[in-house]
């Protein structure tokens, strides 16, 4: 570790470890458990057919809110349960970048190209959310 003098009082500086900073995992393992919580059938059905892979976990809930909300499927209690999972990956994603590619890359890709989710979008997701968004709708 470097030591680092101020004035005359040393202190050691903290080494940031790439690793930890990169990998999304532990970060996405809370949006994970509230994903398989608020949506079991989705989770189920999406794992078993993409496997550990959370970009196309992802890639495949955007797509599933968009029909969802274009075909008034679902009660609006659980349509903002989708969005609370897309405002937890972009709260995330202040501090793993990788999950801001797949954030948008990935669902918001879906909920642009429906109009209805997408203005659905502009009234529940957050601050941040909405910025990633309008990035795509540029």
């Amino acid at each position: 570790m470097a030591v680092r003098t101020l004035g005359g009082v040393a202190s050691e500086m903290k080494q940031r470890t790439a690793s930890r900073d990169r990998d999304p995992r532990p970060a996405l393992c809370s949006v994970n458990s509230y994903l398989e919580k608020n949506f079991p059938d989705f989770f189920a059905e999406a794992r078993f057919q993409v496997g550990d892979d959370d970009y196309f976990l992802y890639a495949r809930f955007g797509q599933y809110l968009a029909r969802t909300i274009e075909q008034n499927r679902a009660p609006r209690q659980k349509i903002n349960r989708g969005f609370t999972v897309l405002n937890k990956m972009a709260r995330a994603s202040a501090r793993y970048p990788g999950i801001r590619q797949m954030l948008v890359s990935g669902p918001l890709e879906y909920i642009v190209d429906a109009p209805k989710a997408r203005a659905l979008a502009r009234k529940r997701l957050s601050p941040v959310a909405q910025g990633y968004l309008e990035s795509l709708c540029e």
